[in-house]
């Protein structure tokens, strides 16, 4: 690390870097605290449960028409991909650990997703310890395994 220079001696100042990591202390303590408010707010506004979307929602939004009932509700777009989001990761994890792209393989996973997450799924409520990254691919379908967590001697 460099020398003080003598001006910043001479006002009593930190060195430069503990100057500049103090500043971006109090930045992210701001930042932190904007979020905090942020959240609270959301916390307190009201939400809907009606039957326009089937998650809570803002009130009068949409296909909502709080306080009266709903004249349509809101339809998932037909061929979408399942699992899209509740199972992102597990996807990764799975195509990663088979030598398939999550991308470039998107359709190879798309056709094998259900099995896997049935076999994973039932694997798990016989074992809990089976983890659902332990799905191996095969040629002649989906397979599960099981993996101590130590290594084996």
């Amino acid at each position: 690390m460099g020398r003080r220079s003598s001006w910043a001696a001479a006002l009593g100042m930190p060195p430069l870097r503990q100057y500049w990591q103090e500043i971006n202390r109090q930045e992210r303590e701001a930042k932190a605290q904007e979020r905090a408010e942020h959240n609270a707010r959301d916390q307190r506004r009201p939400r809907c449960r009606c039957e326009a979307y089937p998650w809570p929602h803002r009130p009068g939004g949409g296909l909502c028409r709080y306080p009266d009932h709903p004249l349509e509700r809101w339809q998932p777009k037909p061929g979408s991909r399942l699992y899209r989001k509740r199972y992102a990761g597990l996807r990764r994890q799975i195509a990663r650990a088979n030598g398939l792209h999550p991308i470039r393989d998107r359709a190879a996973i798309d056709a094998l997703m259900p099995r896997t997450i049935n076999l994973a799924k039932e694997l798990h409520r016989q074992h809990p310890k089976y983890k659902y990254r332990n799905m191996e691919i095969t040629d002649n379908g989906v397979t599960g395994y099981w993996t101590t967590a130590g290594p084996t001697m």
